[in-house]
């Protein structure tokens, strides 16, 4: 996180670099629609700093704090957000406790919100971009827990599309490939859902940990 002086006479403004969008307000733009969250990484010994900063300098309220299994341990996360949703952060450090793979720090993100995840699916593939490859043991396991109908389950396999749900409403992602220490993410929230659909993400960070694994250098 980062505070810029913007439109200063003595001082470069980041916005420089960034084209205005020109659209009349309401335009068609495509299916991503804005930016649903960023998750940020923290360093172990600052994870609850960080929670109070982003609670009391910019006013966000806090969730509860989650401890996701990982292959190498551990990963702590909590998510601060406005009332309405409006700005979401995702909090994360990685490993809670001992571990041998602890230069290994989790990735950041970014997720874009999508209006039709299966239309911007299709769309990324049909142009060769690298999603993350989810195991079929996944949707397996999905289809024991959600009764779906055939073809959604089909159709979330044929396109690696993760689901979530919750009393208020669904929740569809997916991934692309890790870039260095970056990836992006795919959204779409239907109804009330106000989750980050932290139920899938041991399988998402077993899927980027063994895909790591088999490009790395031997």
């Amino acid at each position: 996180m980062f505070f810029c002086r913007t439109a200063r006479p003595d001082h470069s403004s980041w916005t420089d670099d960034f084209a205005q969008d020109r659209s009349p307000a309401g335009a068609a733009t495509g299916e991503i629609t804005h930016i649903d969250h960023v998750a940020l990484t923290q360093p172990w010994h600052h994870f609850d700093e960080a929670s109070l900063f982003y609670r009391s300098v910019l006013g966000l309220r806090p969730h509860d704090s989650l401890e996701l299994p990982d292959p190498y341990g551990l990963m702590r996360s909590r998510a601060v957000s406005t009332e309405d949703g409006g700005v979401r952060v995702a909090l994360n450090v990685a490993y809670v406790g001992a571990h041998d793979g602890r230069d290994d720090l989790a990735w950041q993100h970014v997720a874009l919100a999508s209006a039709d995840i299966v239309a911007t699916a299709r769309r990324m593939r049909a142009a060769g971009a690298a999603t993350l490859v989810v195991p079929d043991n996944y949707y397996d396991d999905l289809e024991a827990r959600y009764d779906l109908g055939a073809e959604r389950h089909l159709l979330l396999r044929e396109l690696g599309l993760l689901y979530d749900r919750d009393d208020r409403g669904e929740f569809l992602h997916f991934y692309t490939a890790t870039i260095g220490r970056v990836f992006f993410e795919i959204v779409q929230r239907t109804g009330g859902y106000r989750g980050y659909g932290a139920a899938n993400a041991p399988v998402r960070l077993a899927a980027q940990h063994a895909r790591r694994t088999r490009r790395a250098p031997h």
